[in-house]
């Protein structure tokens, strides 16, 4: 085995380098910041990512041979929609679930960052570009905790980078080899990314064939490169045909299918549907910022804008404009192509090195730095994180569990955070859970034949006025995890009397953190079910 030598590492090192060291140090501490806060937050402020950690956890139980978790659940390998559980799922022979899972998050930083220099780099565009990218490195998208779009996204993008090396004629087997890897990966992490770079292909298709003086040439130019994608495309329909023709699910918004947001409405969001996270929109104004110094760029300049990338930022605004907001039983399509759409935009910029660009580029380093100092703060300060862990430490192991959650909301957040809270009670004490993302077809676990608990009404996990206590569903869940409301004074209000609807006497609470509530209602459903006898 052949070390590396310090050329080597030096040839590494400056992928990373920027064209002076200070917005190096700037770039570097940036992203270092972001990646750190993922790592070190005990919850990340991402909506349905406890969800993906879950799925992680049983799966990896199931490889493991856990007699509790193979009597439940059960293994669905040909699917689109895996990446991160199934990395999950081998890491937690290493590390506990959810260490594994923001490990992951940590990495999908420095991928992001290594993919938009790697896009900077293929259209000759300076370096520090890089830098206006930072402030989407935790967007919108990343906020609802989309785990698997938001893992494979930056894959995404340097797949498309090689592939398009590939079509301007470097044909090297590392090129080819890694395309064939990279594209397989994203085909297995989640279809609609893989669906983002089919349209990458498209429109640097349509390009070659358009500049080609003769139509076959152009078809002949593009063989090689488009056979190396083959067996993603090829794995992404028969996973989505497979997993259509073997489920029994019915998706319970079947009624929001094709619900969409005027074009007025996304233009006029365009800023909070890239970014919005934080309450007080800093966030969003930090990404404002950057728009403007792209602004500067674009019109400052004498040079011209990369044609292709320019494109392709035009085509993923498109799609952002026309494209629902529900569409094929998946929420919040349209804002997902705002990611893409800009950092192709910002590979497009004119390559301008006039003097008084060092102020631009100074400005946009300090973005960069505030924007990760920012993003460290809040993710160390989430209010009440630390009841809510410990409300799950408190939990029982191996019981029935429903999540009842009447303020979903953390101060200083746009984000529902709490929404999906119970999750981590699968993951720590291996509990069935009343709502749980493993009764959807496209993941890489369900529940064994017969083995699902009966299902509380759609929305209830977001609204727990909806989680009716005496419903025959209700019986099946022993454990209710209840997050209660506070009143215009801060006090924070006692749910019992709401939820349990006077069988509060047959309750029993086993522990309460702040507005979290856990109670063990197994003595009340046993009298109920006697009286439904």
């Amino acid at each position: 085995m052949k070390w590396p030598t310090v050329s080597q590492f030096y040839d590494g090192w400056r992928r990373w380098r920027l064209e002076s060291t200070p917005l190096t140090i700037a770039f570097i501490l940036a992203i270092g910041l972001i990646a750190a806060a993922f790592v070190a937050c005990p919850y990340p402020p991402m909506i349905d990512y406890p969800q993906h950690v879950a799925m992680g956890a049983v799966l990896h139980d199931l490889w493991a041979g856990d007699a509790y978790a193979t009597s439940w659940y059960e293994t669905n390998a040909f699917t689109y929609n895996a990446g991160i559980e199934t990395a999950i799922a081998l890491l937690s022979f290493i590390v506990s679930p959810e260490l594994a899972g923001r490990i992951l998050l940590s990495l999908h930083v420095l991928v992001f960052a290594a993919a938009v220099l790697s896009l900077c780099r293929y259209a000759d565009r300076p370096r520090w570009y890089a830098l206006l990218a930072v402030p989407l490195m935790y967007n919108h998208i990343t906020g609802w905790g989309f785990a698997n779009f938001v893992v494979a996204l930056p894959w995404m993008i340097l797949t498309a980078v090689h592939w398009m090396r590939i079509v301007d004629g470097d044909r090297s087997f590392a090129r080819l080899a890694g395309v064939l890897l990279m594209s397989g990966m994203v085909a297995y992490t989640h279809v609609l990314v893989m669906l983002c770079l089919c349209v990458v292909v498209a429109v640097v298709s349509l390009e070659v064939l358009w500049k080609s003086e003769r139509w076959h040439t152009g078809i002949k130019s593009l063989l090689v490169p488009a056979a190396v994608l083959v067996p993603a495309v090829g794995y992404s329909l028969g996973a989505w045909y497979w997993a259509r023709a073997t489920s029994t699910t019915v998706w319970e918004h079947s009624w929001a299918e094709g619900q969409d947001d005027p074009l007025w409405s996304k233009l006029r969001h365009i800023l909070y549907n890239a970014s919005g996270n934080f309450a007080d929109g800093s966030d969003q104004a930090l990404l404002a910022v950057c728009v403007v110094l792209a602004a500067v760029l674009w019109m400052g300049s004498q040079e011209q804008p990369h044609g292709r990338m320019r494109r392709l930022a035009l085509v993923f605004i498109g799609l952002y404009a026309v494209i629902p907001k529900v569409f094929i039983a998946t929420f919040h399509i349209y804002q997902r192509f705002l990611p893409l759409a800009a950092v192709f935009a910002i590979a497009a910029l004119p390559a301008s090195r006039e003097r008084w660009v060092k102020i631009v580029s100074t400005v946009a380093a300090l973005v960069a730095v505030v924007t990760g100092a920012n993003l460290m703060v809040r993710f160390m300060t989430i209010p009440q994180v630390d009841d809510a862990m410990a409300i799950i430490d408190d939990a029982p192991s191996g019981q029935s569990l429903a999540g009842v959650m009447y303020d979903v909301n953390a101060p200083g957040w746009i984000r529902e955070v709490w929404v999906h809270l119970p999750a981590l009670y699968q993951v720590r004490k291996r509990g069935v859970l009343a709502y749980t993302f493993m009764r959807n077809e496209s993941v890489p676990v369900h529940y064994r034949p017969g083995k699902e608990p009966p299902r509380p009404p759609g929305g209830f996990e977001w609204n727990g006025q909806l989680y009716d206590f005496e419903a025959p569903y209700a019986r099946a869940y022993d454990l209710l995890l209840v997050r209660s409301w506070t009143n215009k004074t801060g006090q924070v209000i006692d749910p019992a009397p709401w939820v349990f609807k006077g069988w509060q006497d047959q309750v029993r609470l086993l522990s309460r953190k702040g507005q979290f509530y856990l109670y063990d209602a197994a003595e009340a459903n046993r009298l109920m079910k006697s009286l439904d006898r």
